[in-house]
């Protein structure tokens, strides 16, 4: 928009400077020739110049041939052409015009040159200083266009400023996530209309998640009761030969349900528990991989001795590195390396696996909630588990990559967010 005003405005400007120097030179060629014309009538008619000197307005100048040193860009300019025009209306045969300096008292000044036909035959040029030329237009014009153009711009930014600022607050307000503050401060009524629609569509959805959160958590806890006594029950079971094979099956079905409510519950924590702490995310990564109980030769660590990072919370890291972790295992091949370290002032956890990884097609559909990569559904889940991690590091200010193997290569899955 700035960019628009100014180049509008040095537009119309241009056009103005143009339109006035126009008329001002036809007027001003008019009055040359009507008082130059009786002093040049007499240079076509051969009198001396003394006699031409004696009547002439100024003082006039006299050569045989073509002044040497002619101006030829300023010869051509619209104003020399007026010039000519203006002697023939006033009847006087101006055969050429150019505009030449003359040295007068040390100092070079303009002349202005007519070539005149004398009554012999010959070409006579008559010069004299004359205001029908400048020959300082351009810079003039240039100076014109540039101060002009400074007001203007200086004008449109102000301009430009006081109409961006309502749309700046209201890119502050959609970044920083308020929906609770008031009506935006001298914003015009289109962008009040679009803040409270972004508000009413805020308070919308904030509704929306807390019903969501208070469904998943409600059935989750009212699930667990149930799977409890059907655990105790099935434990309760005698020893008997036909009876322990069932029990097991009971009991590992129970627990496998429960570990699904496990992650509904653990879907509704991370969007809403607070980012307050100050967590040591390398010995959350040592503590969650020493819960794998994996062999040496199927999960490694690599972490410094400490990574104090802020304004995270313990339970979602843990959740986080476990997800990867379970994730590793579950659907790709040990062994299987955990990489925490701090890069750029970003805390970094990389899990490393010889599995296939996932082809890039299909990684932002594996963000989403209840995403499977596994359509026949050969592992237990509910694809709840990279849609967790997605859901902490947006919170974080961060990103989750992948990195789909080449030809004897390693899957990575890569999380980052700032250390601040």
């Amino acid at each position: 928009m700035l960019l628009a005003q100014v180049a509008l405005t040095v537009l119309l400007t241009a056009t103005l400077v143009l339109l006035f120097d126009f008329e001002r030179s036809r007027t001003v060629a008019q009055l040359v020739a009507a008082r130059w014309k009786p002093a040049l009538q007499q240079v076509i008619s051969g009198a001396p110049l003394e006699v031409v000197g004696a009547s002439a307005p100024g003082t006039i100048y006299t050569s045989p041939g073509r002044p040497g040193r002619a101006f030829e860009l300023a010869s051509l300019t619209p104003r020399v052409a007026m010039v000519r025009e203006a002697f023939a209306d006033e009847g006087v045969p101006v055969q050429d015009v150019v505009l030449a300096p003359e040295s007068v008292s040390g100092r070079s000044i303009p002349v202005l040159w007519l070539a005149l036909p004398g009554h012999d035959g010959a070409t006579r040029w008559a010069g004299f200083e004359s205001e029908a030329v400048d020959p300082h237009i351009r810079e003039r014009l240039v100076l014109a266009l540039l101060l002009l153009s400074g007001i203007a711009v200086a004008a449109s930014a102000f301009v430009a400023r006081w109409l961006a600022r309502p749309l700046e607050a209201l890119r502050a307000r959609i970044a920083a996530d308020d929906a609770s503050g008031g009506p935006l401060p001298h914003a015009s009524a289109e962008v009040q209309a679009i803040d409270e629609a972004w508000r009413a569509l805020r308070q919308s959805l904030e509704q929306q998640e807390r019903e969501r959160a208070l469904l998943l958590a409600g059935v989750s806890h009212d699930l667990r009761s149930p799977l409890g006594r059907i655990r105790m029950a099935a434990e309760l079971l005698p020893e008997t030969e036909g009876v322990a094979p069932r029990r097991e099956a009971i009991v590992r079905n129970a627990l496998l349900a429960d570990r699904l409510v496990g992650s509904f519950l653990d879907h509704v924590r991370s969007g809403e528990l607070p980012l307050n702490e100050t967590v040591d995310v390398a010995a959350v990564a040592r503590s969650v991989a020493a819960h794998q109980q994996r062999a040496a030769n199927e999960l490694t660590v690599e972490a410094p001795a400490s990574l104090s990072v802020p304004d995270v919370n313990a339970v979602l890291i843990e959740r986080v590195i476990g997800n990867l972790l379970d994730n590793a295992f579950t659907h790709g091949r040990p062994p299987v390396r955990l990489t925490v370290a701090a890069v750029n002032h970003r805390v970094s956890i990389e899990v490393e696996d010889c599995g296939p990884g996932i082809a890039p097609e299909d990684q932002p559909a594996m963000l989403q909630a209840f995403a499977r990569g596994d359509a026949s559904r050969g592992h237990p889940g509910l694809g709840l588990g990279l849609a967790i991690v997605q859901r902490v590091v947006s919170r974080l200010g961060g990103s989750i990559a992948f990195s789909c193997p080449a030809e004897g290569a390693r899957a990575i899955v890569r999380v980052q967010w700032p250390m601040s």
